[in-house]
């Protein structure tokens, strides 16, 4: 008779639990068919500021809009790309991408960064999809966009024969981006920037690919970009950030992380290489860049 009441004890008791947690969930949004819940959105938090601990600094409603945003677009892209990939055949590229991943941020083995996400409330197995979805991405558009890739390599071979021939000092640059649209309001973003710092305006307001890890593009040589930017950067001192620089899908912000001069002897052959392997992945972030605005444009999107 006891253990008959306990068991109707527990019973009432879970079922009470349930309730109340069921009430606590909230459907946000849904995008095409996919609902996302407040819980959803406090677990990208979670992940967003895993990438980026600046965003602790966030006020609650904007890293929840930020949070908000980034899901909607892993969806979008998600539902892209199941439509030519298999995602359970990529395991092992997915095992390869956190590898690289908790290797850049100083863990030494999968145990130990498994750990530390538990701590930080977000599951690992969540992050390798994660990265693995961004790479397949990637794959998706060079296969869609490869043929209309356009490279003039003489051109290019004439522009690394003249940098040589003139003896130019050639700097490296580690770079950071925010690409913002025009109904982008600059004073909010500029006002953003000085209160909470560049990668976290990159990660709220850039709508280049970039944006998911703060902005940051990483170390490039002066002579792989174009002379307008080439002349921006160059009158920039460390940590300064460039004015407003219009390109074909919106306005450009550069900020100056890092420079470093390199030795002037260059392999000719090598530049040529890396000059072609640049300019085509500016093309591919472009084509990235409009293919997911498409994607956006026809896709149902309601918020609650």
């Amino acid at each position: 008779m006891i253990t008959k009441k306990i068991i109707f004890f527990l019973i009432i008791f879970f079922v009470h639990s349930n309730f109340i947690n069921s009430s606590e969930v909230k459907i946000v949004i849904k995008v095409n068919n996919e609902i996302l819940t407040n819980i959803d959105i406090e677990n990208e938090s979670k992940y967003q500021i895993i990438l980026n601990t600046n965003l602790k600094n966030l006020g609650k409603d904007e890293l929840y809009t930020l949070s908000k945003n980034s899901l909607v677009r892993q969806i979008l892209k998600k539902e892209e790309v199941i439509k030519y990939f298999k995602i359970e055949e990529y395991s092992d590229l997915g095992e390869k991408l956190l590898k690289e991943n908790y290797t850049a941020r100083g863990f030494e083995n999968k145990e130990k960064y498994s750990n530390f996400l538990d701590k930080e409330g977000f599951g690992i197995e969540i992050l390798k999809e994660k990265l693995l979805l961004e790479r397949l991405w990637n794959f998706l558009i060079y296969e869609k966009f490869k043929n209309k890739i356009k490279i003039d390599e003489n051109e290019i071979k004439n522009k690394v024969e003249t940098f040589i021939k003139n003896r130019e000092k050639v700097y490296e640059y580690k770079l950071s981006e925010i690409l913002f649209d025009l109904n982008t309001d600059y004073k909010k973003l500029i006002d953003f920037i000085d209160k909470y710092g560049f990668e976290a305006a990159a990660s709220k307001y850039s709508i280049s690919d970039t944006s998911v890890n703060g902005g940051k593009i990483g170390w490039i040589k002066n002579n792989n970009l174009s002379e307008e930017l080439k002349k921006r950067i160059s009158n920039l001192n460390e940590g300064q950030i460039s004015e407003p620089i219009k390109i074909q899908n919106g306005n450009l912000l550069i900020k100056l992380n890092q420079k470093r001069e390199l030795e002037s002897k260059i392999n000719p052959e090598v530049e040529i290489k890396r000059q072609i392997k640049f300019e085509q992945n500016r093309q591919l972030n472009s084509f990235s860049l409009n293919f997911y605005k498409k994607i956006k444009q026809n896709s149902t999107i309601n918020e609650y």
